[in-house]
């Protein structure tokens, strides 16, 4: 379903382009809100997956989203003539169109501007020929944008609803005389950048005596990491599970303390202003740091694999090999002065 302002084709437009999950769009913000800055009277249009796309245009961060999951993105691969009529009529007043993945041949530049589309410019944030080092700052230099983007750690805001819908869970879940709830999520995109389960045990019980409510947080790919967290710990720990990404940004956006490693869920914490602890392994935090006010990099020894293979084959993992009382440091500081803690 495309997610959309009321259809208006008098209005005009701007495309943005991006293939990426859910952390790499949300890094990308910046760059969003400097083509908005850039363009304040045009509908701004994302070529996105649906569920982020949709987080964002409840958020007022863009007016329209054409989903990745339809045929979009194909159709303009295919060619000018293969697009869905009411597309091309949006291209048609379309003054620019960006996005952040390769077109070497120029097949799809060229498909644009074969609607009408003004201006395009596309390029992946992984070109060798992008001198920034944080990807949020990839994004906006890819797509050659200037200007007073927004600044980093602006927060996400859900509407009144979607917040509403995550107090009623919470409210579910969490006994009346624990308020401070604390979100742990033990899994990844990648199981190679997740520490072994069983180091959150001793957070989750340190956060247990500390009169808070620590909860689990499960996303399609994370069963195993929680189940071996439930195996371990001897306390009832709730577990959120089954929530539409919209939902779980309502439920984080309760949390007093977001526990997680390098993924797009970490990421969300980060962006909704949640005190954010991420344990960093294999990934760079200097290049894919979440964006946030209050956030915390916690990480074992640099990692030690040339390449993304030989993470998938390394045993030793001692990128991840993070004490849990550096954890529980982490959090003892961001509960109680609510600031940025220097990454360690």
């Amino acid at each position: 379903m495309t997610i959309h302002a009321p259809k208006d084709f008098s209005k005009r437009g701007v495309l943005v382009i991006h293939p990426g999950a859910l952390g790499d769009v949300l890094l990308s913000r910046p760059a969003i809100s400097t083509v908005r800055d850039l363009f304040p009277q045009h509908e701004i249009a994302l070529l996105v997956g649906q569920s982020v796309g949709a987080l964002l245009c409840e958020a007022g961060e863009v007016d329209r989203v054409f989903p990745l999951e339809s045929t979009y993105l194909s159709e303009l691969w295919a060619g000018v003539d293969s697009l869905r009529p009411d597309f091309r009529t949006w291209l048609r007043n379309c003054d620019l169109a960006v996005g952040w993945l390769p077109d070497t041949e120029g097949a799809l530049s060229a498909a644009l501007r074969a609607t009408g589309v003004q201006s395009v410019c596309l390029k992946s944030a992984s070109s060798a020929d992008l001198d920034a080092e944080h990807q949020a700052a990839r994004y906006r230099d890819a797509i050659q944008v200037s200007g007073a983007s927004q600044a980093v750690g602006t927060p996400l805001i859900l509407s009144t609803v979607i917040r509403e819908r995550g107090g009623l869970i919470l409210r579910g879940l969490t006994s009346d005389s624990r308020h401070t709830v604390v979100v742990i999520h033990p899994g990844s995109g990648s199981p190679y950048k997740c520490l072994d389960a069983r180091l959150l045990v001793p957070v989750i019980e340190w956060l247990f005596q500390a009169d808070m409510a620590p909860l689990l947080l499960e996303g399609p790919s994370d069963r195993e990491a929680v189940e071996r967290v439930l195996a371990t710990i001897k306390i009832d720990v709730p577990v959120i599970r089954g929530l539409d990404l919209s939902t779980m940004a309502g439920v984080l956006s309760h949390a007093k303390l977001y526990v997680g490693h390098d993924s797009g869920v970490t990421h969300l914490a980060a962006a909704l202003s949640v005190p954010t602890i991420a344990c960093f392994g294999p990934t760079d935090s200097r290049r894919w740091a979440p964006l946030g006010c209050t956030l915390s990099i916690v990480s074992g020894e640099s990692c030690a694999c040339p390449t993304w293979s030989a993470v998938g084959g390394c045993r030793d993992r001692r990128c991840l090999q993070i004490p849990p009382e550096r954890i529980i440091e982490a959090c003892r500081l961001l509960l109680a002065e609510r600031r940025t803690v220097p990454a360690t």
